[in-house]
């Protein structure tokens, strides 16, 4: 029993290999699928074969024009995308959106609402959540294919994904979002964290940049980051973690929203930087930051020094991260990115005047000025990673333990 457990756990290993790099190229030959994975020809094959009879694959033929050639026409397999859909949610500062996803990783439609999150009771933050989702899956004519949904939301949850703990965009606390939507709409939930959205979003959609050690960091309306080591999210042992916007940059100082003083994100934050150049607004929106972004590149000096100030509360933050990690790659993502060019000597200096001195100066750091996007991907792609481990987990001869 334990040899054909065994073999059985190999094949669903195998199937998922097979899965994960179709994904992730869209569209994959048998050939390139073992050079993708290592697996033997005849695996792929095998494998191959048992998932297009289960419609989880699907077969497209090669470039008509290779027909003339010599040899046959390689044929690519790719993802059913009519095989099921998948919801993201994002739950952030006055916007929650969902997006619907075919199984193919495509948006297939999406509803947005702008609201005052603020004022929101917990009946309302419920009923809201989930007729934004049930709008969005109306609008595509999906509903009979939800397989899953995935929430990002701004602030902190738990680890097991089903609670959100702590949000700077309510007043209320452990809000149980994804018990509420799986018994509002019938399907799994989860609840996650926006910044680890966003950095398994960049480790799946650019590996050669971001793929066993890099740092996500949130800038907008609050600071966040999403933090990946050896391959693999880090997170706290109760919740979401890597609070890296409340992380002191000087003790006692600016008031941040958390309630505590001298937080990075009372320095880095969209907020804090209006409120320190000037251009105080509490509505969240960009079209502030941007004016201060202006006025700096145009001289004023309360707007360049409420941006330095941010860069280097950013780089005092990294260089405390870089003590524990070793200097490792950096993607600033929201709005604060496009202040860069702006940013970039102060968070260096900081870096510089560091224990990780030059080698922690020299990170690399790329820029992402919208973040929505990143978060819809990453919540998508958490979504879709576990529906295909339940499409590929069956036994031979038990077909109808797949996902159908």
């Amino acid at each position: 029993m334990t040899t054909i457990a065994r073999s059985d756990d190999l094949r669903i290993r195998n199937r998922h290999r097979v899965m994960t790099a179709i994904r992730r190229a869209g569209s994959l030959s048998r050939i390139d699928i073992a050079r993708s994975t290592g697996l033997s020809a005849a695996t792929v094959t095998a494998i191959a074969a048992e998932l297009v009879e289960l419609g989880v694959l699907i077969r497209k033929d090669g470039d008509e024009s290779r027909r003339f050639g010599r040899g046959r026409p390689k044929v690519a397999l790719s993802i059913n995308p009519a095989m099921a859909v998948v919801v993201s949610t994002v739950f952030k500062m006055n916007t929650l959106s969902s997006r619907v996803f075919d199984y193919a990783g495509q948006t297939v439609s999406e509803h947005q609402l702008v609201t005052d999150t603020s004022s929101l009771g917990v009946a309302d933050i419920r009923a809201l959540l989930a007729d934004s989702i049930r709008q969005a899956l109306a609008r595509s004519g999906t509903e009979a294919r939800l397989k899953r949904i995935v929430v990002g939301v701004q602030g902190t949850t738990d680890i097991d994904g089903q609670t959100m703990l702590w949000s700077p965009i309510t007043e209320h606390r452990d809000l149980p979002i994804a018990a509420w939507l799986s018994a509002d709409l019938d399907v799994p939930v989860q609840v996650w964290n926006d910044c680890n959205m966003i950095a398994q979003s960049l480790h799946w959609q650019e590996p050669e940049e971001f793929d066993s050690d890099f740092a996500a960091v949130l800038l907008s309306y609050g600071v966040g980051m999403g933090l990946f080591q050896n391959g693999e999210p880090m997170n706290g042992s109760h919740s979401s973690g890597m609070e890296f916007g409340h992380m002191t940059y000087i003790p006692h100082g600016a008031p941040c929203r958390c309630g505590n003083r001298g937080c990075i994100e009372a320095y880095a934050g969209d907020y804090a930087i209006r409120d320190r150049a000037g251009g105080a607004t509490a509505d969240g929106g960009q079209g502030g930051i941007d004016a201060i972004l202006e006025a700096a590149r145009a001289g004023d000096k309360n707007a360049e020094k409420a941006i330095t100030e941010a860069g280097a509360a950013l780089g005092t933050g990294l260089a405390n991260l870089f003590a524990l990690t070793d200097p490792l790659p950096v993607a600033l993502v929201g709005s604060g990115a496009r202040a860069f060019e702006l940013l970039e000597q102060a968070m260096r200096e900081a870096l510089r005047n560091s224990m990780t001195g030059e080698p922690g100066a020299a990170v690399k750091i790329t820029c992402y000025p919208d973040e929505m996007p990143i978060v819809h991907n990453g919540c998508a792609i958490n979504a879709l990673e576990v529906v295909d481990r339940q499409s590929v987990s069956f036994a031979p001869g038990r077909e109808a333990d797949a996902l159908v």
